[in-house]
């Protein structure tokens, strides 16, 4: 199988932290690529232009990473991080679409701050920005829940808590949700976290 990620993206690094949960790292080959590469984007296999997309054995192209993540579940050894039914996968696939939401925003976000500063609309920050943040306090009353579990759901959450880091560097999101804060910071200690932090897109080449 061949994964073409990047280093810059939130939603390859879900797939990269997946990887080392299940330890099936020798089962790939990784295919570097820069999202605000017009040359890149137009490469993929992915019609979209979009990272992360997984070639299988098969030759077929797999996006996005949520489809990604269950494929690898299923057809790789390793401890199984989905559940193949009833109220734990719904509620893992549930935690999964809100971090994937609250990424999405914070993508936004990071994309209209590339326009000049004249250009940028104030609004549209201020909306992606209140998006993720709302995102973030809506799991606090889960943070509880999130402990000791590794699966689809808690690496959502946990990569996109690093993202909000990084993006909103100013936003002091821990402190309307310190049991949040609490699982993240021991969650983002394992090794598929620490091997796997983001490089900035502006300093990517």
């Amino acid at each position: 199988m061949k994964l073409r990620w990047s280093p810059t993206s939130p939603f390859a690094r879900k797939v990269m932290v997946m990887i080392r949960e299940k330890g099936i790292e020798g089962s790939l080959t990784l295919e570097k690529s820069n999202p605000l590469s017009r040359e890149d984007r137009a490469a993929t296999p992915n019609p979209l232009g979009k990272i992360p997309c997984l070639v299988t054995d098969d030759g077929e192209a797999l996006y996005d990473s949520s489809v990604i993540l269950q494929y690898l579940d299923a057809a790789c050894d390793g401890p199984e991080l989905l559940a193949p039914d009833g109220p734990a996968r719904w509620t893992a696939l549930r935690r999964e679409a809100l971090a994937d939401g609250m990424i999405e925003a914070m993508v936004a976000c990071f994309v209209e701050s590339l326009r000049k500063p004249e250009r940028q609309s104030a609004g549209w920050l201020a909306h992606n920005r209140s998006v993720a943040l709302n995102a973030a306090a809506a799991l606090e009353p889960e943070a509880t829940d999130l402990a000791g579990r590794i699966d689809i759901g808690t690496i959502s959450i946990a990569v996109a808590l690093a993202y909000a880091d990084h993006a909103f560097a100013d936003e002091d999101w821990r402190s309307a949700s310190p049991g949040l804060a609490r699982w993240f910071e021991e969650f983002n200690a394992r090794p598929s976290m620490t091997e796997t932090v983001l490089v900035d897109a502006r300093d990517f080449s």
